[in-house]
């Protein structure tokens, strides 16, 4: 499936109008190539009107491009250091609440700060700069409320130099709440961490404690095939008419062939 060639005739010889059936959703520009992607709804209709020529034969293929959310950068700890990663914290209540508990693949496990601390850092740091795009913290059980209340996300290449990533104030737990943060555009950093200056619960002995921290890498992307049971595929001389008719939008891929 090649881009038009302009040799074969101008692009609405191919292609004069390619819309939404919604009204409420605006006509996309058509590009002088024979693909198109759209976002396509529940109940919405996509129209390929090409000329009804009988020297080419039309064919419109159909693919949908799925982003399945992005994987977890930090692996399963067993201590400190693997390979992959190395965990650091500002401090610790206790051996057994060392920082790589909060990336252990276990919520019942924590990182707790040493005994009355209210403010400290926890950091993981790679080999070498890796692009993350969100991260979630899961509260601890019980104790839920011994979660951070304010903090920042920075990010270092050296270890010295921070950049902020992602500020949060006034944040409430509950026991094994986990909550996901967006950060507001992809960053590489070799460092990451979470430097936290207030806790939610100040007046426990280990007031500040992290269950599970967990670090996102930008969503993959994938191109199925999509069935009939999720569209209505419609062929004619001179259009095909694609009707979507599962429940959720989907990005759709139109391809017009000879």
């Amino acid at each position: 499936m090649s881009t038009l060639d302009t040799g074969l005739g101008t692009v609405r010889d191919w292609i004069t109008q390619l819309r939404l059936g919604n009204a409420s959703n605006p006509a996309p520009s058509v590009l002088p190539a024979n693909r198109q992607i759209l976002d396509i709804g529940p109940g919405e209709t996509l129209e390929i009107v090409h000329a009804n020529d009988s020297d080419y034969r039309r064919l419109v293929s159909l693919a949908e491009q799925v982003f399945d959310p992005g994987a977890n950068l930090m692996p399963v700890m067993t201590g400190p250091t693997s390979p992959l990663c190395t965990i650091t914290s500002s401090s610790s209540y206790a051996p057994a609440d060392g920082p790589w508990r909060a990336a252990d693949g276990t919520p019942t496990t924590h990182w707790s700060v040493g005994p009355s601390l209210t403010q400290g850092w926890w950091r993981c740091c790679f080999p070498a700069p890796m692009t993350a795009v969100g991260y979630a913290i899961t509260a601890r059980n019980p104790y839920g409320d011994s979660g951070p209340k304010d903090w920042t996300l920075r990010g270092s290449n050296d270890g010295v130099n921070w950049t902020v990533l992602d500020t949060q104030s006034g944040v409430i737990w509950s026991n094994s709440q986990r909550r996901q943060f967006s950060l507001a555009q992809p960053a590489s950093f070799a460092c990451w961490e979470i430097n936290i200056t207030a806790s939610a619960r100040p007046d426990y002995a280990a007031p500040l404690a992290l269950a599970e921290v967990q670090l996102y890498a930008p969503a993959t992307e994938r191109i199925l095939v999509p069935s009939q049971l999720d569209y209505q595929i419609e062929y004619r001389a001179d259009r095909t008419r694609i009707k979507r008719l599962a429940a959720e939008r989907r990005l759709l891929t139109a391809t017009v062939r000879l």
